[in-house]
């Protein structure tokens, strides 16, 4: 059945309400004048009922996104049949309890989907709210859900200084993002949500995007949650890599034999369909550090400091939830599947080279992943998803949560994949949120549902200001510590507390924290950065 929302600046909005929660769907909530213009918010509307009904377009990308992802979770839901547009992308969908009013002030959550910043939709089925949303219901924990849409490969991220010089700003997909969480302080009153208490979150490339948007001087929500991606783990590129970068895609795309002017006019005019399918992968996806969106100076070692000063958010936004899943380096494979080739050579002298000072160290690091000069790549990657895992996901939310100035929450997924394909039994990257969203229910065991419910009823508990668990004692992680664990629901655990970073039902490694007092993790990151460049 439709419900009708009477608005104090967007008019009369239709919805659909069944099973308890009323969404709005595809609610734009920015405009824009072409593919890399500012987004220009929408603060009123007037005319006849809003059809919200049905899903808004999604962002330009390669259209096989959806199935990349589910390819990754290993399991399929039914397709949905999206539109894609360069201009209309930015809307968002809002789910409520259906008896919500302007007066219920009810937490609200900000999604950001991931997808390497090149992929990803609010409407994908996977990122379905309605069981999210009902579950908060059921668990008298309930919550209003955003998801929102951004602009995402070329219009999100590209940037040139002949691009900013004609007005076009770098970080597109950021702004994006921050002109959204306005549209939420604005408008979420009306569905029944309290604009001053607000959860920003989001995974893998989305969970990196929260932690960008604690740069903001300006408060831009209450909480934040990190799912499996921070970013460390997504880095901004300085402008002269985008700048270079740039001419690559121009080359790519056939625009480098012509004037400044008009080349900009063709990436503004080139049909979408094109511009995604011209763009090789080669062509990097990424934040620019434009000391604005993004500041300069973030480093493991500057946020790992008690009482980090490194982020304007610390002084703004209140807790933090942060986790990682045990492999969540397994999605390289899909964004760079030549990542095997020849990995044994070049991963050991990524170690080697980068490690140069510190022989002992880099040795004990190759003995503890059992790489050496004669073990064949199909052996090796397994070990370099380990040790790419420690760094940019486990050592990344440590150095996040212990120099958080609040409340900081750390979790580890831990449930093993129950479907066939090279994951299954191992906890894979965006794993997570099949069982956050519960969209996958009836494909899992009982105790695998259980699994699913622990997990979203205590980003619930967060979401309503309730610790969840212990908070880490800041600055700390070998005393004080404690984290959430959820599976493996085959061993008989659901979730549970443990209470040292390492070892045990925790299933991290302590080997890259060891070292630390002699190889900073900023260096131990540079590995990988050295072994992806090789």
């Amino acid at each position: 059945m439709t419900t009708i929302l009477a608005t104090r600046c967007l008019g009369d909005i239709r919805g659909k309400t069944g099973e308890g929660v009323t969404q709005f769907l595809g609610v734009k909530y920015a405009n824009l004048k072409n593919r890399f213009a500012d987004a220009e918010l929408v603060e009123e509307r007037k005319g006849d009922i809003l059809d919200a009904t049905a899903d808004g377009p999604t962002a330009l990308s390669p259209p096989v996104g959806c199935e990349i992802e589910l390819g990754h979770v290993q399991h399929s839901l039914p397709k949905k049949d999206l539109t894609q547009s360069d201009v209309d992308c930015l809307n968002l969908n809002v789910a409520v309890p259906s008896n919500a009013t302007p007066s219920s002030k009810l937490p609200v959550l900000v999604y950001i989907h991931g997808g390497g910043l090149f992929i990803g939709a609010n409407s994908w089925p996977q990122n379905d709210l309605l069981r999210l949303v009902k579950l908060s219901i059921e668990k008298n924990l309930p919550v209003v859900v955003v998801a929102i849409n951004y602009r995402l490969g070329a219009p999100g991220f590209l940037t040139s200084e002949e691009l900013r010089n004609a007005g076009y700003r770098a970080n597109n997909g950021l702004r994006d993002q921050r002109m959204a969480l306005a549209w939420v302080r604005k408008h979420i009153e009306d569905f029944g949500g309290d604009p001053e208490n607000i959860t920003a979150a989001g995974m893998s490339a989305g969970g990196a995007a929260v932690t960008y948007h604690l740069h903001s001087q300006k408060p831009l929500f209450k909480r934040a949650i990190s799912m499996s991606g921070t970013s460390l783990f997504v880095p901004a590129l300085p402008y002269e890599v985008h700048e270079e970068n740039y001419k690559h895609a121009m080359a790519a795309l056939g625009l480098n034999d012509i004037a400044a002017e008009e080349r900009v006019k063709a990436l503004l005019e080139m049909p979408g369909h094109e511009l995604i399918a011209k763009l090789p992968p080669s062509v990097l996806v990424s934040p620019a550090i434009d000391s604005d969106i993004v500041l300069p100076g973030i480093t493991y070692n500057e946020l790992g400091k008690p009482n980090s000063k490194a982020l304007p958010g610390h002084s703004w936004c209140q807790d933090l939830l942060i986790g990682d899943a045990e492999v969540d380096t397994s999605i390289l494979q899909v964004v760079a599947p030549r990542i095997n080739a020849n990995c044994t050579e070049r991963f050991i002298s990524a170690v080697r080279q980068v490690l140069a000072s510190h022989p002992e160290e880099a040795q004990r690091i190759l003995d503890f992943y059992g790489i050496t000069e004669d073990t064949p790549d199909e052996k090796s990657i397994s070990s370099i998803f380990k040790f790419s895992a420690d760094i940019l996901c486990h050592a990344a939310a440590l150095s996040f949560a212990r120099g958080w100035n609040g409340n900081a929450y750390v979790y580890h997924f831990n449930e093993g994949n129950p479907w066939d394909g090279p994951w299954k039994g191992h906890a894979n990257h965006i794993l997570d949120t099949a069982y956050l969203f519960q969209t996958f229910t009836e494909y899992l065991s009982p105790e695998q549902q259980k699994v699913g419910t622990a997990f979203a009823e205590d980003f619930f508990k967060f979401c309503h200001g309730l610790a969840p668990w212990p908070a880490i004692t800041p600055g700390e992680i070998n005393s004080g510590f404690s984290a959430r664990v959820y599976g493996p629901s085959d061993q008989g655990k659901i979730s549970g507390v443990v209470t040292e970073a390492f070892g045990g039902d925790s299933m991290r490694r302590s080997i890259l924290f060891d070292g630390a007092s002699k190889v900073p993790l900023d260096d131990l990151a540079k590995v990988f950065v050295n072994f992806m460049a090789s």
